[in-house]
């Protein structure tokens, strides 16, 4: 009897799932999202939900082609879902999703949402009658929207280099944390500042401390040439 394939017994649901878009939320100066096809699965009588992108390797499988194996996506494993799903595919969109809109409340942002307004960008762009449809106080929300892209934009070269200032900062600590290491380093090896030197460095430390190369200096081994090295420095010279 053929063993019952595992999947079977999973409940599948392909959807689109909004992922924030960190270039484009820096560039616009507010939050940017994309919406994203995401696979979601659950087990019977598990609580645990696990969420992928469709487009995440789930697996490797042997290719009936090729007789090698590939890497298989979560959508080619759900095909049947997946098939499903795009059949029946909303438009998908990117921009500010009204909950990031401080100008509107819960109640305001589902009455839009019931109108198929789902961002900023897309209140800021109503006009005519899609305008009058949403009726009282529906100008002032689209005048807000507008405010609030003109404003977050405004803001975004400010937000680019805060953004740019962190990253230099966390670059900056970086290289100070490996400056401590290699000191640590070097002072527990006993070659102090030569720690970091190869041999053509030391003997070029001394040639120029010392007005000449000493004789059998291409010969000596590095502890030695350490050692002379240390003798010769400035503070020890005076």
């Amino acid at each position: 009897m053929a063993m019952r394939d595992p999947d079977d017994a999973l409940v599948v649901l392909f959807k689109y799932q909004a992922f924030e878009n960190s270039a484009k939320s820096l560039e616009a100066g507010r939050p940017i999202f994309d919406d994203v096809e995401v696979c979601v699965i659950q087990s019977p009588g598990n609580k645990d939900v696990k969420t992928f992108r469709s487009t995440d390797i789930t697996r490797w499988v042997d290719d009936p082609f090729t007789g090698q194996q590939r890497q298989q996506s979560y959508a080619e494993r759900f095909q049947h879902q997946y098939r499903q799903f795009k059949a029946n595919a909303a438009q998908t969109k990117t921009g500010t999703p009204l909950e990031h809109a401080p100008f509107l409340t819960d109640g305001r942002r589902a009455e839009l949402r019931a109108q198929l307004v789902y961002t900023v960008e897309q209140l800021a762009g109503i006009e005519g009658n899609e305008l009058k449809n949403l009726g009282p106080g529906g100008r002032e929300m689209k005048n807000k929207a507008e405010e609030y892209i003109a404003e977050a934009r405004g803001a975004a070269p400010n937000k680019q280099m805060l953004a740019e200032l962190e990253m230099l900062k966390a670059r900056n600590a970086v290289l100070e944390e490996d400056a401590v290491i290699k000191a640590r380093n070097a002072e527990q090896s006993g070659e102090g500042e030569f720690a970091g030197m190869d041999l053509d460095q030391i003997r070029e430390f001394i040639k120029i401390n010392t007005g000449q190369e000493p004789i059998g200096v291409r010969t000596m081994n590095r502890k030695t040439l350490v050692r002379l090295a240390m003798e010769c420095r400035p503070e020890k010279v005076s």
